[in-house]
This record gives structure tokens, C-alpha cells and sequence, in this order.
């Protein structure tokens, strides 16, 4: 990704400590009602996926807008609480997962070209930006013959990427309907 967007995706811009963690930390209650509200299927431009790119100078929050009001899905106490979780814990820990990516493909090395084992199930939003990431769309469609156990991909129109939360009856009707045919 370092190479194909000349360092302005987003992950890059997470690897510096510091600098996202600063952005993302100045005010947190902002923060959430951007990314959430952003990354989601009722953000009308993400309708195609948004390419997450930062381009220099810029930061993340950058890429989205404070909405005037937020979908029916997200509440203000929703952002209360995450702002508050945040600003007690801080955000470098979850950004710490992005800085991980190299040493977590040097842990695992020695698995790879394994088939994935377990039974699962795919489920994204058409509107995801990581539905929108460069190969998603040959990746998805090979699913079934990279991990048999998972099956075809369950893509939900009009969501975004917070699936659990926009549409909470259609994710947990598709985990029924994989659970049920386990027992089949």
C-alpha cells in the first residue's frame, strides 16, 4: 500500500507514533462522530468505498466531515461513551495494531499457504472501505477456495464499515443461518 499510494494510505499515516495518536486524542467526542459517521453506510460518499488516503499536511480526520446529525443506528451517549473510554486509555493501543503489521507477518510465517480450518463466516458492507481496498475484489470470490470452511461472502447493500451496528438484524440473521447449518 506504501508503494501503489506513495505513503498516503492511512496505515502509513498511522505508523508514526505520535502523530495520529495527537490528531485522533485532540478532541475525542469530534473524533467519533467523524470516523463513525464517516465509515459508514449513511455517509453518502461512501457510496463507492472512500479511498482512505492522506495526503501530506493533512490528517485522518481530514478524510471526513462532522456530520450535523447522526444516523439512527449511533446516539450521541454512543459517542459519549467512546470518547470517554478514549480519552482515559488513549489511542495509541489501538494504533499500535496497524504498527504491528510486518512483525505479526514475521510471527506467522511459518503457516503460511495453511487452509483456515475452523467454520466461518464473511460478512462486509458494500460500502466498507475495506470493501473498496485494491484485490478485495478478486479476494472475495476466491474465498471459498482459500478457505473452504468460510463459504462465499456475505456483502450487505448500503453499509458501511461498522455492519454490527448499522444493521444489527441482518448481521445476526446471517450468523443464525451459519450456526444453524452447523448443525445440520
Amino acid at each position: 500500500m506504501r508503494e501503489r499510494f506513495g505513503g498516503q494510505f492511512y496505515w502509513n499515516y498511522f505508523q508514526s507514533p505520535g502523530v495520529a495518536d495527537t490528531e485522533l486524542a485532540k478532541d475525542p467526542h469530534a473524533t467519533f462522530r467523524r470516523v463513525m459517521y464517516g465509515l459508514s453506510g449513511d455517509n453518502p460518499h461512501s457510496d463507492p468505498p472512500i479511498e482512505p488516503l492522506v495526503p501530506p499536511g493533512n490528517g485522518f480526520l481530514d478524510l471526513f466531515e462532522d456530520p450535523e446529525e447522526l444516523p439512527a443506528w449511533l446516539t450521541e451517549a454512543d459517542i459519549d461513551t467512546l470518547a470517554t473510554e478514549f480519552t482515559e486509555a488513549g489511542f495509541t493501543s489501538a494504533l499500535n495494531w496497524y504498527r504491528n503489521f510486518d512483525r505479526n507477518w514475521q510471527l506467522t510465517a511459518p503457516w503460511e499457504g495453511a487452509q483456515y480450518q475452523m467454520a466461518g463466516r464473511y460478512i462486509t458492507g458494500d460500502r466498507d472501505l475495506v470493501y473498496g481496498f485494491p484485490g478485495i475484489d478478486q479476494l472475495l470470490p476466491a474465498l471459498p477456495t482459500l478457505h473452504p470452511t468460510v463459504g462465499p461472502a456475505h456483502i450487505l447493500p448500503g453499509c458501511g464499515h461498522w455492519i454490527a451496528e448499522e444493521r444489527p438484524g441482518e448481521v445476526n440473521a446471517a450468523l443464525l443461518e451459519f450456526l444453524g447449518a452447523l448443525n445440520s
